[in-house]
């Protein structure tokens, strides 16, 4: 019965290389059992060097096509140098018969190998990390006082100390060949008790008994998820929530937008990148805030990095701007003066900048900036619009020296810094605060600015856990009435990733 299944498999191959169709019901009738093929299928069984389908049989109750046929030549191959002298020369035979079948299944196991490869590596590239953040911040909203004893100072920037945690998780992989995917979570919250009479925060009371609570915010959301398809010429197209940089950081840092964007690298030395989308994710600005940003980076030489960015965006909110001047007069009387101010939040930033290394173990990062947006701004009690905004308020510049050779993922390094700032109320949005500036860099857009200078210190407790201190005293860059300087304000950080 054997040797009728084993005719029957070879039957079927080889009639369909004659043309000849077989009788569903007699499939050896073209095959006598003299036939070479049958012969040498048949010894081959015999000798253990060709095997079924794991039961023992060829499934000779059906024809076979020469890919199956071709199949079991193949595994016969593999047992060629442990055959009998007489097997090999009937494996030779079997080879040279289904040849063209055998080359074709050696280009489509190939093809396979690859896909499984190329699976194999889109696995191996996932990769997951993770970073946590606890942060002490004192006059974060940079409390403004007068320059004399009197207790005047504005209410909604007034004192106010933050106790803040940060967690991001993050993945990275590789679903296909030249595509990428990024992607980050990010849980925050932040509780804020400074001492108020208007309900912004505080425990303090005041004679006239208003004690107002604390704030407290918690936020959870999509940080990133940015799709790369990385091109041929060097070219990237990006899109989805992905985590934009420009320039040395005054306008945008590491911050998302909803966009798509385009970059383009010219080898080591400079590259391109321009994009459209929505900076709401940012800027947390209350409605969509569409904007058009651009970078371009030459490296210089190998110490000096030249940057040049362009961001402009509209947006339906306004930032409110609540100059509030409170007294206590002769008769221990309370007096409020609001001046609430609204500006329209529009920005055409241009900024110009550069980063070197001047020295193994001192860095220089300098950035200007100007905006040219056509900015309104009304007043809440009267109605009013001004907007003839003084130009000056358009400008600034801000500049970072370090000293040290801090490395991440090696404890006992560190570094210290000190860093000076001239920012106009319009030149940089310190109401969204998506700078890389370490403070918000005014009292809100169109306010008043701030200038003054700032140190810290990094030092690394052990491999990825960082603690950061720092402390900045500043003033507003235009005087207005009413004060004439913020409080000091500083953090103490303490950050670690994994």
């Amino acid at each position: 019965m054997r040797k009728k299944l084993l005719a029957a498999a070879v039957a079927a191959s080889l009639t369909l290389t004659s043309g000849t169709t077989l009788a569903a019901k007699n499939p050896f009738k073209d095959l006598p059992e003299g036939h070479w093929a049958y012969d040498a299928v048949t010894m081959l069984a015999e000798d253990g060097v060709l095997e079924g389908y794991g039961d023992d049989t060829f499934r000779g109750d059906r024809l076979m096509n020469r890919y199956e046929m071709a199949e079991i030549v193949s595994k016969a191959l593999e047992k060629y140098d442990i055959a009998r002298p007489a097997d090999k020369g009937a494996i030779k035979k079997l080879q040279n018969e289904f040849a063209e079948e055998l080359k074709d299944m050696d280009v489509r196991l190939k093809a396979v190998e690859n896909d499984v490869a190329e699976m194999k590596k889109g696995m191996s590239s996932f990769k997951w990390w993770g970073d946590a953040r606890v942060r002490y911040f004192k006059n974060k909203n940079l409390g403004m006082v007068s320059g004399s004893s009197s207790d005047v100072h504005n209410s909604q920037w007034k004192t106010s100390n933050s106790n803040e945690m940060r967690l991001r998780l993050g993945f990275y992989g590789e679903p296909a060949k030249q595509l990428s995917v990024t992607g980050q979570l990010k849980f925050e919250t932040d509780k804020i008790a400074s001492s108020s009479t208007n309900g912004v925060g505080g425990g303090t009371s005041h004679a006239s008994g208003y004690t107002a609570g604390n704030i407290s915010y918690q936020k959870v959301g999509v940080q990133r998820l940015q799709l790369d398809w990385h091109a041929k010429n060097d070219f990237t197209v990006s899109a989805g929530r992905n985590e934009v940089s420009l320039g040395q950081g005054l306008i945008y840092w590491e911050n998302p937008i909803d966009a798509i964007m385009v970059r383009k690298n010219f080898g080591d030395t400079a590259s391109l990148l321009v994009g459209y989308g929505d900076a709401s994710p940012g800027t947390w600005a209350q409605t969509s805030d569409y904007a058009f940003f651009a970078n371009a980076s030459y490296q210089l030489s190998p110490a000096v990095k030249l940057t040049a960015a362009y961001y402009a965006s509209h947006s339906d909110d306004n930032n409110g701007v609540n100059n509030v001047v409170e007294t206590w007069d002769n008769g221990n009387t309370w007096h409020s003066n609001y001046n609430s101010i609204l500006v329209s939040r529009k920005f055409k930033q241009f900024a110009y900048g550069f980063n070197a290394q001047l020295a193994p173990r001192w860095n220089l990062v300098a950035e200007g900036i100007h905006n040219g947006a056509d900015v309104t701004k009304s007043t809440a009690a009267t109605g009013t619009t001004d907007t003839a905004l003084d130009n000056n308020d358009r400008n600034g510049w801000w500049t970072r020296l370090t000293y040290g050779n801090l490395k991440w993922n090696e404890g006992g390094t560190w570094n210290v810094y000190g860093e000076y700032l001239s920012l106009g109320g319009l030149a940089v949005d310190s109401s969204g605060w998506a700078h890389h500036l370490n403070i918000a860099g005014g009292n809100g857009y169109g306010g008043a600015g701030a200038k003054g200078f700032g140190l810290a210190s990094n030092y690394m407790l052990a491999a990825n856990t960082n603690l950061e201190v720092a402390w900045y005293k500043l003033k507003p860059y235009r005087e207005q009435p009413g004060y004439s300087k913020y409080k000091d304000t500083g953090y103490a950080a303490l950050t670690y990733s994994f």
